[in-house]
């Protein structure tokens, strides 16, 4: 199954994931601080899912979300990921 699809199924570790963002991104005012991001790993077998044919999923992503998508550097990878795994910063 592909990324995009679990998302739509909103499992319970994207349902504690977007909580965990909600609640980081509340109080404060946000209009005067430095966006909030966020570091997914990726599966390598699921980056094609993310990405989709030619770029088509992941400039659908942005376009609907306005946020900043983009698949980093193996050299960013954090000292936890697998060789298998990509970084996903949002």
């Amino acid at each position: 199954m592909c990324i995009v699809q679990r998302l739509n199924d909103h499992s319970p570790v994207i349902e504690a994931v977007l909580k965990l963002l909600i609640k980081t991104n509340e109080g404060g005012d946000r209009d005067n601080e430095e966006p909030l991001t966020c570091r997914l790993l990726v599966p390598s077998r699921q980056i094609g899912c993310l990405l989709g044919k030619r770029g088509s999923v992941i400039t659908e992503m942005r376009k609907k979300t306005t946020a900043g998508l983009k698949v980093l550097q193996k050299v960013d990878l954090p000292k936890c990921a697998q060789d298998s795994d990509e970084l996903v910063q949002v």
